[in-house]
């Protein structure tokens, strides 16, 4: 039972957190790097040394990729700017598992993410190296009502494609790469992610390419294997 509890948390990690460098002058093209914490209260036992404590993103011209790193695998995802899809690779128990989903797939999901309202302030600080700016961010449940309230930092100093967060219902809307935020994985877990590094390199086209040897399957086929792990 503590198996399959973990497994679905992971799950729910992978789907949460895709719900998103140079001068302003030239186009960043490179890799970032972010360690993920938690609230030590909020992981059930068991679940610590599974959970993901590293993402890597990179940044080409019009696809980004996204990697954690779990006690059960790597997860990828490969984020079409232009197209607008995102295409995710999960390795889960030594299987691999591929699901593809379009820019309607995305805001399907999106109805079931809280209403998110976001306020600029007049806070700034530096994140690896690059001065961001503060955003107060207001969540509600769409169908309780309820709020909570967490905060966010992002950087404009940084030329990105404008749409370098259209998969993330809450922060689609901001123009900058996101330097420090949370993700509610919806299990009773807050995920902070903080960029620790940012690494301007170019990135080959080839880095994302869609990796071979996985199972194109859809989420709901998936969410029946993990029960018969």
């Amino acid at each position: 039972m503590k198996k399959l509890s973990l497994l679905f948390l992971i799950f729910a990690v992978i789907f949460v957190s895709n719900r998103s460098i140079a001068s302003k002058d030239k186009p960043f093209r490179g890799k970032v790097t972010y360690q993920i914490s938690y609230d030590s209260g909020s992981l059930p036992e068991g679940a610590a040394e599974m959970m993901p404590k590293i993402m890597s993103m990179s940044v080409g011209e019009n696809k980004t990729k996204t990697v954690l790193f779990t006690g059960m695998g790597k997860q990828t995802v490969i984020f079409d700017l232009k197209e607008k899809t995102k295409t995710a690779f999960m390795e889960i128990m030594g299987k691999k598992f591929g699901i593809k989903s379009s820019l309607e797939d995305i805001q399907k999901e999106e109805a079931f993410q809280p209403e998110a309202t976001i306020i600029s302030l007049n806070e700034t600080k530096e994140i690896a190296g690059y001065p961001c700016k503060k955003m107060k961010v207001t969540l509600k449940d769409r169908s309780t009502g309820d709020t909570t309230t967490t905060y966010a930092w992002y950087t404009d100093e940084l030329d990105v494609n404008p749409d370098i967060n259209f998969s993330n219902s809450i922060f689609s809307q901001v123009k900058g790469l996101l330097m420090e935020y949370q993700l509610d994985t919806g299990q009773g877990i807050i995920m902070t992610f903080t960029a620790t590094e940012v690494d301007k390199k170019r990135v080959p086209e080839k880095e994302f390419d869609a990796p071979e040897g996985y199972n194109m399957t859809t989420k709901e086929n998936l969410m029946k294997e993990l029960q018969g792990m």
